[in-house]
């Protein structure tokens, strides 16, 4: 999600001139800076304080390796990381839980299964093309509500307001690049690219199929064909966050040479519960 936007699932605040993003659907909270060390400690304060108030417990912060012994004298868990994240500089993820039951991971025997499968299957070898009747194109404002509607359907619950058209075409003119795919006339599967241009970095995001039209690469193809777009914009990596639970999106970005960053533990509100996000990126 575009961390310039004011959004109605997110909004943005600033603590000693350091940029805030609060999620309240997922009940977390972003840092991605940190104060000067004599400001720390009211900080942190403040950061408890803001997530009592918005009722979230998770707090997560991107933050340079120089920063590492910062986050362990606050007691933060060390996540994963995100190379190439700060503009060619690698950004190392840590979290501090303010609930012991967020903590707990779920599903470990679900993720080893699909990071198995994902083992099994990227033997096979793969080409990235379109099946018949199948076409492809860059989103407009127009596509929305039908984009609008394969959220709606595919995620019984989001992070964003997908659901949304008008949500949608916000994120249009913020630097979100949007990818579909139609047959027949009608929009089936979508994904995006999320620019962060401060950063040079991008999130992939958004990717949903309906289920009748899954089995046929139709995500690798969006992916093949958004890496070059953004890498023309002069971006450094492309990142992803994928349902640990889910082979899918994982499948997708192995296939495209992505590199495992690590686990963010029951991150995001998607498909009906709180769920474990893998982290995966790509130097472009």
């Amino acid at each position: 999600m575009c961390m310039k936007m004011l959004q109605k699932s997110a909004y943005d605040l600033t603590f000693f001139g350091q940029h805030i993003t609060v999620e309240p659907t997922s009940r977390r909270i972003k840092v991605y800076q940190l104060p000067k060390a004599k400001n720390m400690d009211t900080f942190m304060d403040r950061l408890q304080r803001l997530s009592r108030e918005t009722n979230c417990d998770k707090l997560i912060f991107y933050v340079l390796p120089d920063n590492q012994e910062v986050m362990k004298s606050y007691n933060a868990d060390y996540e994963g990381m995100i190379q190439g994240f700060f503009n060619g500089e690698t950004a190392l993820i840590y979290a501090i839980f303010l609930n012991s039951v967020r903590k707990q991971s779920v599903d470990s025997e679900a993720e080893k299964q699909v990071m198995q499968n994902i083992k099994e299957r990227i033997k096979e070898g793969f080409t990235f093309g379109l099946p018949e009747g199948y076409s492809m194109k860059w989103a407009e404002k127009k596509d929305a509500p039908q984009m609008a509607l394969l959220y709606k359907t595919v995620f019984k619950s989001y992070p964003t307001p997908m659901n949304d058209p008008e949500f949608i075409k916000e994120m249009m003119q913020n630097q979100v690049y949007f990818s579909i795919i139609e047959k027949e006339g009608s929009i089936v599967s979508a994904c995006s690219a999320d620019v962060l241009p401060e950063y040079q970095s991008a999130e992939l995001s958004d990717c949903a199929t309906y289920p009748n039209h899954r089995g046929k690469q139709l995500l690798s193809y969006q992916v093949s064909c958004l890496i070059p777009r953004v890498k023309q914009l002069g971006i450094n990596v492309l990142f992803s966050y994928s349902r640990s639970v889910s082979v899918g999106m994982n499948l997708v970005n192995v296939k495209h040479g992505f590199q495992y960053g690590g686990k963010m533990i029951r991150n995001s509100n998607i498909a009906g519960s709180m769920e474990n996000m893998n982290i995966w990126y790509k130097i472009l």
